[in-house]
């Protein structure tokens, strides 16, 4: 019960940046061209790289208990864009996000990770539709958002009683909350940037 009330308060509380992202992203619309398609898995490519290769870093992994490592999502987004037609050298000049949310403390790093691990769940819908508009599947250019396939849901949950107990442990729910709407917020500024100069995609 003590679970299910600190990840309900956490999703009420990150609703709103949540529902603002998604409902910008194309991946669902039945005109999506596998153009945009590749310049959306680009995006997210330039974003989780530098991202996972900070968590990484931060030195709270023993406290947490959890193995990010076998979860990253940056060899998966490789995977795709090689699949779509890229090639090794075409990745190093992919644009990497600089304005990540911040990531210090073991509360950054679990509402970082509440975002990132969440977003495997609506990638099983995408994926699905991916299938039916692109002809896509996780071996030609959807690994990413296939996530960890039918370990999916029970990962989900291992996450879930993960930052749960963290949380009630250590403390610092309000912390969390505000790094998962950080999360949210520079995922939304590098997807769909306010500035002219940076809205191209490669």
């Amino acid at each position: 019960m003590i679970q299910g009330i600190f990840l309900q308060r956490l999703k009420e509380a990150t609703s709103g940046r949540h529902r603002a992202l998604e409902c910008q992203l194309p991946l669902l619309d039945s005109g999506l061209s596998h153009a945009r398609y590749r310049q959306f898995v680009s995006r997210f490519f330039g974003y989780y790289e530098p991202l996972e290769a900070t968590l990484l870093t931060v030195p709270c992994w023993e406290e947490i208990g959890f193995d990010y490592a076998e979860r990253r999502k940056t060899p998966r987004l490789e995977q795709d864009l090689l699949a779509l037609g890229g090639t090794p050298d075409a990745l190093a000049w992919v644009p990497r996000c600089r304005d990540l949310p911040e990531i210090a403390t073991l509360p950054h790093v679990l509402g970082c990770l509440y975002v990132i691990e969440g977003a495997t769940l609506g990638g099983q819908i995408i994926t699905r539709r991916l299938q039916t508009t692109l002809g896509l599947t996780p071996e030609s250019g959807a690994s990413f958002f296939n996530g960890y396939g039918v370990e999916t849901g029970p990962r989900w949950r291992a996450f879930g009683a993960t930052l749960t107990a963290v949380a009630q442990r250590t403390g610092g729910e309000d912390d969390i909350i505000a790094s998962a709407n950080q999360t949210f917020a520079s995922i939304d500024e590098w997807l769909f940037p306010k500035s002219e100069a940076r809205a191209t995609y490669l």
